[in-house]
Formats: C-alpha cells, sequence, structure tokens
C-alpha cells in the first residue's frame, strides 16, 4: 500500500522501547494486567514488563531476546512492531468505493468512520429524504481524496451508486437485456430516460416502432428499454424502446402466422388510416383492410367507416406467410346483398335512392345498404350538356331514377333520369328547324363557346367562331354571359349527335366579300392594338374589322425594341399581307423601319 498516508509514527522510539524491554531483568517482570485503554505502542514507550506486553495480540509470536543481541535483531523486532501496528489500518487508497460506516447525522452533512485516522463528511444532498442511512449502518461511498486544499477527506455517495450502476448498465448492454426506466422530459430530437442514477438519451426514432404524434404523451411512464450505445469516456448511454418491441412483435408474429387462416375472425386495433385503406393492429401483427373491402357499397374514405383507435372485428380474406402480409375486410362479415338483387330489382324498374356521392363522371345511389347505383353524367338529360354535377345535385339528396342495367356479378346497377321523360329528338322538327331565328336564354359558357336554351329541354350550342363575322374572340364571355337573353340563328341540327348548332352573326349579312375588295396585299393602314398575346398583335382596322400580326411575323428586333412600347388602345402602322375570305382572317405586319 505504497500511497496509504500513516499516522506519524517515531520508530526510533520503538526501538529505543524494544531495546529497553530486552535489557530488562527478567526478575523484574510482572503479570500485571495491561490497560485496556492504552495501544499497545503507548504501552511499549511507557516501559512496562515483558510479561504485560506478552499478554497482548499485538506481541504474539514475538521472539524474546535475553542478553545482548545484535543490534540488527533489534531493528528487525522494530519492523516487525510497526508493521503489526500498520495492520489496524484498513487497506484503503483514493478513487475507488469503500465501505463506511455511518457515525452521525446533521442537517447538512452524513459523518462516516473510513477506518482511517480521521472522520469524513458527505453532503446530506447526495441522499434522499426518504432513504437517509441510520446511525451504525454501513453504506459504499467513493473516496476521491484522503486531503483536500482544507485538509479534509473528499467522500461522494452519488459517485459510487454512479460507478456500481453503470456496471450494472453495462452488463445489460453486454446481455442484450432489457432495462427498467422512467421517461422524464423532451429534449431537442427525443427524450431523456432515468435508469436509476443515470440518465439516458431515447431517440425519437427509436420510441416506438409507429411514428409518435405526441411525445409528451410519454412522459412519466416507466417502460422496457434496450441499451444500444455505450460512450464510456463520457459516460454517455443511448437506449431503444423501439428495439425491445419489435422483438416482442416478432414473436407474436410468427406465433400468430403459425394459427392464421384465411376465413378466421380476429380482433384488431386500427392505427392508420390512409387514402387507400386502413392498417389494423392484430396484437403483434398489422393487416390492411383496403377501400374496397370495407362495405358492400362504395365509400370515398376509410375514416367514413373506421377512426384511429377504434376496436374492430376483421376477416382474414388472404394471407402470404413469407412477406407477412395480411388482407382482412369487413363487409365479408355480412352477407353479400348482391346475390339476391336480381330477384329484388329489374331493368326499367323506376327506383328512388340517396345520393352518396357526386363525382365528376356520374352520380352514385344508394338503393339499399350496401348496394349502389350509378347515373352516368351521360343519362341525365336527353339533349342538355351537363358539366359541374354539384352545382345541380347534393349528397344526402333524394333522387329518382330508372334501372337500366343489372350486374349482380360485376355488382354493377346503372341508372338514368333522362329516361324518365319522354325523349325530345322524338319531336325535335315539329319544335326547331334551321333557319329559325329564336330568342333563348344563356345557360352555360365554355371556353369553347355558349349553351342555350331552346325551350323544352333542348338547348343549342354557339361555337367561337359564330359570334361575330371579323372578330374572333378568346373567350365567348366578350359576346354573352351565362344568363343573358340572346337572338340567334339555328344554323345546323344533327340527330345522329343530337346536336343543334346556333349562330349569332348570321343575324347580319356576311361582309367579308366587301373586305376581299376593299383591302389588297401591301395596302398601308393604321389600326388600333386590342392585344398583344401569343398569338401576336390584335389589331382594330375599323368598320368591326379585326386583323392579326402574327408572332412570327415579328423580328426578334421588333419584340424586343418597338413591342413593349405599344399598349393596348394604342395606334399602330400596319401592311395587308393577306385577306382570308374562307378562314375569315386579315394577316397584317407592321410597317416599321426595321420591318423588312
Amino acid at each position: 500500500m505504497n500511497d496509504q498516508p500513516k499516522q506519524d509514527i517515531n520508530k526510533e522510539a520503538v526501538v529505543e522501547a524494544a531495546v529497553a524491554v530486552v535489557e530488562a531483568p527478567v526478575e523484574q517482570q510482572t503479570t500485571e494486567q495491561v490497560s485496556k485503554d492504552k495501544s499497545p505502542l503507548e504501552e511499549v514507550s511507557s516501559n512496562k514488563t515483558i510479561k504485560d506486553y506478552l499478554s497482548k495480540d499485538l506481541f504474539a509470536g514475538i521472539k524474546i531476546i535475553s542478553g545482548k543481541e545484535d543490534q540488527v535483531e533489534v531493528e528487525k523486532l522494530a519492523d516487525d512492531i510497526l508493521a503489526e501496528y500498520e495492520s489496524t489500518f484498513n487497506d484503503i487508497s483514493e478513487n475507488q468505493i469503500i465501505s463506511a460506516k455511518v457515525i452521525g447525522i446533521s442537517d447538512s452533512d452524513i459523518m462516516v468512520d473510513i477506518g482511517f485516522k480521521s472522520e469524513g463528511l458527505i453532503s446530506r444532498s447526495e441522499f434522499n429524504d426518504k432513504d437517509l442511512p441510520e446511525i451504525g449502518s454501513n453504506i459504499d461511498i467513493f473516496l476521491e481524496k484522503f486531503e483536500d486544499t482544507d485538509g479534509n477527506i473528499t467522500l461522494s455517495k452519488y459517485k459510487a451508486d454512479f460507478i456500481k450502476r453503470w456496471d450494472e448498465l453495462r452488463t445489460f448492454e453486454e446481455t442484450k437485456e432489457p432495462v427498467q426506466g422512467k421517461i422524464i422530459k423532451r429534449v431537442k430530437g427525443g427524450l431523456v430516460v432515468d435508469l436509476g442514477v443515470i440518465q439516458a438519451f431515447l431517440p425519437g426514432s427509436q420510441a416506438d416502432v409507429q411514428p409518435i404524434k405526441n411525445f409528451d404523451d410519454l412522459i412519466g411512464k416507466e417502460l422496457d428499454f434496450q441499451i444500444v450505445k455505450v460512450d464510456e469516456m463520457r459516460k454517455n448511454l443511448v437506449v431503444s424502446r423501439k428495439a425491445i418491441l419489435e422483438e416482442s412483435l416478432n414473436e407474436k408474429r410468427q406465433e400468430l402466422m403459425e394459427k392464421i387462416e384465411v376465413g378466421a375472425q380476429l380482433q384488431g386495433l386500427v392505427k392508420n388510416i390512409t387514402d387507400f385503406g386502413a392498417f389494423v393492429d392484430l396484437g403483434g401483427v398489422d393487416g390492411l383492410i383496403h377501400i374496397t373491402d370495407f362495405s358492400w357499397g362504395r365509400i370515398n374514405h376509410p375514416s367514413e367507416i373506421v377512426s384511429i383507435g377504434d376496436e374492430i372485428t376483421v376477416q382474414i380474406i388472404d394471407y402470404n406467410q413469407e412477406t407477412s402480409r395480411i388482407s382482412l375486410g369487413l363487409k365479408q362479415l355480412v352477407d353479400n346483398p348482391w346475390k339476391v338483387i336480381p330477384d329484388k330489382y329489374s331493368v326499367g324498374e323506376i327506383i328512388t335512392g340517396k345520393i352518396v356521392s357526386i363525382m365528376n363522371y356520374g352520380i352514385f345511389i344508394e338503393l339499399e345498404k350496401g348496394i349502389e347505383g350509378l347515373i352516368h353524367i351521360s343519362e341525365i338529360s336527353w339533349t342538355k350538356n351537363i358539366q359541374n354535377l354539384p352545382d345541380q345535385y347534393k349528397v344526402g339528396d333524394s333522387l329518382e331514377s330508372k334501372i337500366l342495367f343489372i350486374d349482380a356479378n360485376e355488382q354493377k346497377i346503372s341508372l338514368g333520369i333522362k329516361q324518365l321523360t319522354q325523349d325530345p329528338w322524338k319531336n325535335i322538327s315539329s319544335q326547331v328547324s334551321v333557319g329559325d331565328k329564336k330568342e333563348g336564354t344563356v345557360n352555360k359558357v365554355t371556353k369553347f363557346g355558349a349553351y342555350v336554351d331552346l325551350g323544352t329541354d333542348i338547348e343549342g350550342f354557339i361555337r367561337n367562331t359564330d359570334f361575330h363575322w371579323t372578330k374572333n374572340p378568346l373567350h365567348p364571355k366578350e359576346f354573352v354571359n351565362e344568363g343573358d337573353i340572346i337572338k340567334f340563328v339555328v344554323v345546323d341540327i344533327s340527330d345522329k349527335d343530337r346536336k343543334i348548332l346556333l349562330s349569332m352573326k348570321d343575324l347580319a349579312e356576311n361582309p367579308w366579300s366587301g373586305i376581299v375588295e376593299k383591302y389588297s396585299a401591301g395596302d398601308k393602314l393604321k389600326g388600333t392594338v386590342l392585344a398583344i398575346n401569343d398569338s401576336g398583335v390584335v389589331v382594330d382596322m375599323g368598320d368591326d374589322i379585326v386583323g392579326l400580326v402574327p408572332s412570327d411575323q415579328i423580328s426578334q428586333e421588333l419584340k424586343k425594341d418597338y413591342l413593349p412600347s405599344i399598349e393596348p388602345g394604342g395606334t399602330i402602322d400596319l401592311l395587308v399581307v393577306e385577306v382570308k375570305e374562307k378562314d375569315k382572317n386579315v394577316i397584317l405586319m407592321l410597317d416599321q423601319p426595321d420591318a423588312d
């Protein structure tokens, strides 16, 4: 014990005392009892007789020398006495855990005896008030220094507990055994787990096998963790709850997959919902209910049937043992209503159902629970162009329709609304003829033209080129808007396509024969800019004539230097390139110095 400090012992005094004992006459020695209050060394120094010291255990085995002996023998005797005395102290050194006896407790400190020449103090703050040691009990402490700057022994119970717990946790890490801990707070990137004396970091990705929406819900919970990383230098630990759960899930998955069979009914917990279905936890194994297996009828989203956290009964409809994929169903728990549909409904029957869904291609009607029919958009009106169904129909409304087609095997029923009324095309010739000049209300305006109500459930259509003889609009709304009452001429009736074409421009004479005579290639004129777009520059030539300077006829220099300087409403110089009577177009070019 080279680094152990020793109490101050005068070796020369021990030698002198030993010599005095040796030289004392034998007849002067007595058997007087040695006082128990004095140490063996004190007895030697007080010149007691040899028999007194022989009665002490301290001198058991000491050789008795009579007469004069060599000085070496005397010094050897002193060394033996000193070694025996030193052995009465504990074998302790700095930076180690030792056992100490509690000998006193104050408001601020715990006093302990470590078997050294002076007692040590440990701050009471290192102890839990509920677990304060009792006087006389032994506790493990860490000896940091024999003497600090004030000459006191430096002791720590926390460090002793830390070292012991660290060694225990290292064993858990090596054996991969789970360790219990309590989640105490959130930090950046995860949570802090108290493992008893030592705290560990739990990354957010390792908190569960499924993503966690609110980590605060875990605070205060005592759970099992696996130690996955140990940093000896920094004394840091990283733990994982996910590893524990995955191991448990794997065991449950194997057990379940061995028992699973198609047709079995199981209890499960809805854990996630997507657009295509819902994932159900069957107790360690996840199964999927596809959106088509929720109901014999049609649904838009699984959330219409289930919610996250719902405990439901499902039926296994398919599984793959190699990939552990399980397909589940809800509708399979009840009889397929389509089996009896041919006996309950027939083609031509008029039914009333509730609108359950509106798509851009049609309306789904619920005839009964799990049975739905489709009214395709083409079966809504004989003649009207229906484009935006939600403008006319609402989910939940009752709607009457006629059954057009039934296929129980494919689970399809086709319905129609227009079939509830007589086909107006059967008498179309008695209602409208080519050349008729009429007046009607604009029902709908699209980028291709406008639909006009002709009465008795019949619509006509005005194309963009039929609004004006010489003006080509970018959009029909330059001429008409929904709700406008306009005049028009019927120009074509197609029984095959069930279309009636109308024209506003045919209310006036065609001016193009006069335009061809008025303008020739190379003519110079001034025009007013109406618009500048990707097609080029649209110009008002006067007399309701609109011409176009095509974009590909404008040089890059003019596009860069000239076009930015002109605005709609401005006057520009032009040259006539060509007049196209058939296409009803006048092609122009810019009359500028750089135009060539």
